[in-house]
């Protein structure tokens, strides 16, 4: 399924983007360049992501989220990605990021994630 985002401003402060489809590698470059640009550029004070309808996820789709975080920070934005579910959200517990990425302004969320064990996968 290819990757698709689509932005929407609920109000002057808050911005949603929504993703569509497999955050792979491929997506990771331009997920990036958006959220920057959201974040960096147009000011959002608000930005949620929704993963209500990504399929698949990669390392380097939480690398990039992880990015959008850690730019929010550094520029006051309060930075939420909702809406993980099945694969996906798997994927951000396994990475030990979906506590964090659920809020950028729960600083405890983030101190618990890095002190936290890491889940063993099983091949």
């Amino acid at each position: 399924m290819a990757f698709v985002m689509n932005v929407r401003r609920h109000s002057r402060a808050t911005t949603e983007l929504d993703l569509v489809g497999e955050v792979l590698e491929a997506a990771s470059g331009p997920l990036r360049s958006q959220l920057s640009d959201l974040i960096v550029v147009e000011g959002a004070e608000v930005l949620l992501i929704s993963l209500a309808q990504v399929t698949a996820m990669s390392s380097a789709g939480v690398h990039a989220l992880m990015f959008g975080y850690t730019t929010a920070v550094d520029h006051g934005t309060s930075y939420r990605v909702r809406h993980a579910c099945g694969g996906v959200r798997r994927v951000l517990r396994l990475a030990g990021v979906l506590d964090v990425l659920a809020d950028s302004d729960d600083l405890g969320a983030l101190l618990l994630a890095t002190m936290a064990p890491r889940p063993r996968i099983e091949y």
